[in-house]
C-alpha cells in the first residue's frame, strides 16, 4: 500500500512538472508576433503604433502572456491632406475605438469613437494633432476588464470566448496639415424645363452653409453626412439655353452650368373656373404662401416619390396650356386627377406635415415637408387623417379622396415637374444614398 501511495505521488509529480514543462515551453516561444496586426491608415497613411499592450493566451486560454510597450510622446508626421474628412481604416479585429483631434492650438475639435467619426467636418483647414486607441475585447468584454498598463504579468483568460483569442490594444498619435477644398457634382449637365438637378458638395471644411446663386430659382443647402445636399429646378417657364450656378463655400466661388432644354408641354380643354373671393385668396395666402420660402429641413426621403392617388385620370397636368372656350388661358403650375371617392390619398415620400386644414379656396389641404426644400401640396381631400406636426412615411394615408384631387410639388418658390419625382432616374436622385 506505501509502495502504491509513492507511485501515486510519484506519477502526480511527474504530470505536474510534464504540464509545468509544457507551459515554460509555450510561455517561452510565445512570441509578440502572437499579437494582432496593427495595421491601420489614416486617408492613404499608413498609422505606426506606439503604444500597446496585449494578453495572448495560453494553454487554451488558461493562462495569458502580456506583450506591452507603454505609449510614448512620438508623434507621427503624416504630411498634407488634401481631402476635407481623411477615411479611417481599422484592422478587422477592431471592436472599440477611440478618437481625440486637437487643433493647432491644443483645442479638442472631436472627442469619440471611429465610428462617430464618419459625420465628422473639420471646422477648417489647417494643423491638427489626434491620438487613435483600437482595441479588441472579446463579444460582452469591456476594455476597462483587461490589462492597461505595461506589467507584463501572466493573468487568467477571463474565458469570455472560445477558442480564446488575444486582447488588448495599439495606440496611435499623428499630425497633419488639412489642406481641402470643395468638390462640386451636379446630377445632370442637362434638364427640360419642369425638371430637377442635383447638387451634391463635399470636401470642404466647417459648417457654415454654402450658398448657391442661379436665375433658376431659390436654391437652399442642407447638411448631409459628407457634406451638403441642393436641388435645382428648371420651372416650366424658364428660358432655354445654358444657366450659370454659383457656389460659394467658404469663401471659395465654383461655377457650374446647366442646360435648359426647352419642352412641349401641349394644351388642355377646361371649363371656366368662377372667380375666388378676396376672403378665400387672403385666407390661402396666409396659410400657404409662407410655406413657399420656409427654411429647409434635413432630406427625409429616400429613392423616388409615389405617386398620391393609386387609381386617376389626369385632367390637366403640369405645364399645360389651359384652353377656356376655345381661348389660350395661363399655363397650369399643378396637376389635376379625377380620382376615385372614398379611396386613400397618400404621402408621396417621407416627410413632415405642416400644414392640414379645410380651406375656403383648396377644401381640404395637407402639406407635406420631404427636406432639401421640397414640399408636396395636396388640395381638395374629402376628409382628413394627419395634423401639422406629424411625421409621415412614404405611401401613409393622409386623408381620403374626393372626386379630384390637385397636387403641387414646389421647391422652394419655383413649381417643379411632380411625374419626375415618381421617377427614380430622374434628375432629382442621385444612384448612391439617393
Amino acid at each position: 500500500m506505501k509502495r502504491f501511495l509513492l507511485w501515486l505521488v510519484g506519477v502526480v509529480l511527474g504530470v505536474g512538472i510534464f504540464l509545468g514543462a509544457v507551459m515554460g515551453v509555450s510561455y517561452a516561444f510565445t512570441t509578440e508576433g502572437g499579437c494582432p496586426d496593427s495595421t491601420a491608415q489614416f486617408g492613404t497613411e499608413a498609422l505606426e503604433s506606439n503604444g500597446w499592450c496585449w494578453q495572448v493566451p495560453l494553454i487554451g486560454g488558461k493562462l495569458d502572456k502580456v506583450f506591452a510597450s507603454p505609449a510614448t510622446l512620438t508623434v507621427q508626421k503624416l504630411g498634407t491632406l488634401y481631402t476635407a474628412h481623411p477615411a479611417i481604416t481599422l484592422p478587422d479585429w477592431a471592436s472599440y475605438t477611440t478618437l481625440t483631434i486637437q487643433d493647432a492650438y491644443g483645442s479638442i475639435v472631436f472627442v469619440g469613437s471611429v465610428s462617430d467619426y464618419q459625420s465628422f467636418l473639420f471646422p477648417a483647414n489647417g494643423e491638427y494633432k489626434a491620438e487613435l486607441s483600437v482595441w479588441r475585447v472579446p463579444e460582452g468584454g469591456m476594455a476597462t476588464q483587461f490589462e492597461g498598463g505595461s506589467t507584463g504579468a501572466v493573468r487568467r483568460n477571463l474565458g469570455l470566448e472560445k477558442p480564446a483569442k488575444p486582447t488588448g490594444w495599439y495606440r496611435y498619435a499623428f499630425r497633419f496639415t488639412l489642406q481641402a477644398s470643395a468638390e462640386v457634382e451636379l446630377s445632370a449637365e442637362r434638364a427640360e424645363q419642369g425638371g430637377i438637378v442635383g447638387l451634391r458638395i463635399s470636401g470642404m471644411t466647417g459648417d457654415a452653409a454654402p450658398t448657391v446663386e442661379t436665375d433658376l430659382g431659390n436654391v437652399q443647402c442642407v447638411r448631409a453626412a459628407d457634406g451638403w445636399r441642393a436641388y435645382i429646378p428648371a420651372a416650366y417657364n424658364a428660358s432655354s439655353g445654358g444657366h450659370e450656378v454659383n457656389i460659394t463655400v467658404n469663401g471659395e466661388t465654383i461655377t457650374r452650368s446647366i442646360i435648359v432644354l426647352p419642352k412641349d408641354f401641349g394644351t388642355v380643354d377646361v371649363e371656366p373656373e368662377p372667380d375666388a373671393s378676396d376672403a378665400a385668396n387672403t385666407q390661402f395666402r396666409n396659410a400657404v404662401w409662407g410655406l413657399y420660402e420656409a427654411p429647409a429641413r434635413e432630406k427625409m426621403w429616400q429613392g423616388g416619390f409615389v405617386n398620391p392617388v393609386e387609381s386617376y385620370t389626369t385632367l390637366v397636368d403640369y405645364g399645360q396650356v389651359r384652353v377656356v372656350n376655345g381661348r389660350q388661358s395661363s399655363r397650369s403650375n399643378s396637376t389635376k386627377l379625377y380620382t376615385i371617392p372614398g379611396e386613400p390619398c397618400r404621402a408621396p415620400a417621407n416627410g413632415v406635415v405642416v400644414l392640414a386644414a379645410e380651406l375656403a379656396l383648396t377644401g381640404n389641404t395637407v402639406v407635406i415637408d420631404h427636406g432639401c426644400g421640397m414640399r408636396s401640396y395636396l388640395y381638395g381631400l374629402q376628409t382628413l387623417s394627419v395634423s401639422a406636426g406629424q411625421s409621415v412615411e412614404k405611401g401613409q394615408a393622409v386623408g381620403v379622396l374626393g372626386e379630384e384631387l390637385t397636387m403641387d410639388f414646389k421647391l422652394g418658390s419655383k413649381s417643379v415637374n411632380p411625374w419626375m419625382l415618381f421617377q427614380t432616374s430622374g434628375g432629382l436622385f442621385w444612384k448612391e444614398n439617393s
